[in-house]
């Protein structure tokens, strides 16, 4: 089983703000994990089923478990790519992540849920 996963680049000084201002934490990593659209999608991207590619997300719950961990809920609107053509297949879901963030390497580690094996559409 897969579990996808997506490092961010994080500054000192966001990790400082966190730390410091704990009860405006979730807004302080939201609107630093804005900056990371196209990670994010990836993220994403790697966890739905081989022609779908993320058109949209929002983040829709973000909450700290402790200090430097916690979790965050991503919606998302993916849509199904044929060849060249687009397809009229769009998902409409979400994923839970978990992220950690490392103030060694000045990470924001997101791991995504475990990529269940899947054989058709109708299981995921």
């Amino acid at each position: 089983m897969k579990i996808p996963e997506e490092k961010l680049s994080i500054s000192d000084n966001i990790i400082q703000a966190i730390v410091d201002q704990p009860s405006n934490a979730p807004k302080i990593l939201q609107e630093d994990l804005s900056n990371h659209k196209t990670e994010i999608s990836y993220l994403i991207d790697n966890y739905l089923p081989g022609t779908y590619k993320v058109s949209v997300f929002k983040i829709i719950d973000l909450a700290f478990g402790s200090e430097l961990q916690g979790t965050l809920k991503i919606n998302y609107n993916a849509t199904e790519f044929s060849g060249c053509e687009l397809t009229e297949t769009e998902l409409d879901n979400f994923i839970n992540v978990n992220f950690a963030i490392d103030k060694h390497t000045l990470q924001v580690i997101l791991t995504g849920e475990e990529i269940r094996e899947r054989d058709s559409f109708e299981e995921f």
